[in-house]
């Protein structure tokens, strides 16, 4: 992969990750200011995905590397905007915690900081396969992702059996399911780009 290329792929990346970090820092202890914090890192977001974006049309605009080239690095940055759309979803949620005095159970903050944790070690683990596209990374990415995906639909079953039980409040049940349904997202688009990422290897390099 082209090093200009990869360099801003990880920009997004990153930034990505800071505002996911940010939005969780003081979870569940949250406040109007630390979701203000989150919320101002979207610029820092935004500028480096036009730049990524700037560059691949500009690049392949041009006779040497044809329309074709930037199709790849271009699904690429479209995983990474669902994936900041799915953040903006999570702060969406912890708002409405924060306006609504929406709590959740011990068991609940625990199963949300669980998820949430892991889905942003899979995020981590981006800058260095863009940068080697290694498979066997790539594959363990996915390892991690599949169970990923295991724990989150253990998790929501659980909790709506709980929810029939009445042991859970009727008024968090959405937010925690809503919190869950986007980190899988996150995740289901940290494997899309995982694979693409290592598709674009040379088949002759190791």
């Amino acid at each position: 992969m082209e090093k200009e290329v990869a360099k801003k792929l990880i920009s997004v990346c990153e930034s990505l990750t800071q505002m996911l970090e940010e939005a969780l820092k003081r979870y569940p202890h949250l406040t109007e200011e630390s979701i203000k914090e989150a919320e101002a890192l979207k610029k820092e977001v935004e500028r480096h995905a036009s730049e990524l974006t700037g560059y691949l049309v500009s690049k392949s605009s041009t006779e040497e590397r044809g329309r074709d080239w930037g199709k790849p690095f271009l699904a690429i940055a479209s995983n990474f905007d669902r994936i900041g759309f799915n953040i903006d979803g999570v702060l969406d949620r912890l708002k409405r915690m924060v306006h609504e005095d929406i709590y959740f159970s011990d068991r609940g903050i625990r199963e949300v900081s669980d998820v949430a944790r892991e889905t942003i070690d899979l995020l981590k683990n981006l800058p260095d396969l863009i940068t080697t596209q290694n498979r066997l990374l790539a594959e363990q990415i996915k390892e991690k992702g599949k169970a990923l995906f295991r724990t989150i639909d253990i998790f929501s079953e659980e909790h709506e059996q709980r929810l029939i039980e009445g042991v859970c409040m009727p008024k968090s049940a959405p937010i925690y399911l809503g919190l869950l349904e986007s980190f899988k997202a996150m995740t289901f688009h940290v494997l899309e780009i995982s694979e693409r990422v290592v598709k674009l290897k040379d088949p002759s390099e190791p």
